[in-house]
């Protein structure tokens, strides 16, 4: 933030926090979506929940490591240190399209294809979105196996 001629270094590190903040609270309810859902996923659906697990805390880890390792949050990989990072580009997706999948599975009570939850993707990526049109469905969801559990 300039002021006058001169910066306030402050607020480049609480800016920096809010970020990292921001970070770690989507990604928690991307992995308590993921976590929370599998548990409902019919038995005959086989998806990788470790894969899942992992590919969010090394989301997760790496984009801490960037903002905290970083002045700029801007990270340039060339040659074979890019290949780390063509795989946090994946368990990035991989974070967001694994709770959108297992949705749209239970909801078909079966896998579910990628042009049947690209929407549901997309819609996790902007993020009031997710709060509109996915938390009732889960929200339903939750309902109906309570339900069942009752009877």
């Amino acid at each position: 933030m300039l002021v006058g001629n001169t910066t306030i270094e402050g607020y480049s590190t609480v800016n920096d926090v809010l970020g990292v903040i921001g970070v770690v609270l989507f990604f928690s309810l991307l992995i308590a979506y993921g976590h929370y859902l599998y548990d409902y996923l019919p038995r005959k659906i086989k998806l990788n929940y470790n894969l899942f697990i992992i590919n969010a805390f090394l989301t997760i880890a790496s984009l801490i490591a960037v903002a905290i390792l970083t002045e700029s949050n801007k990270v340039s990989l060339t040659g074979i240190y890019a290949l780390p990072g063509f795989y946090i580009f994946y368990a990035f997706l991989h974070t967001i399209a694994f709770p959108v999948k297992v949705l749209k599975s239970i909801e078909l009570n079966r896998e579910a294809r990628l042009g049947e939850y690209i929407g549901l993707f997309f819609g996790i990526i902007f993020w009031p979105f997710c709060i509109w049109f996915i938390q009732p469905r889960v929200n339903r969801i939750a309902r109906e196996e309570q339900a069942v559990f009752e009877v």
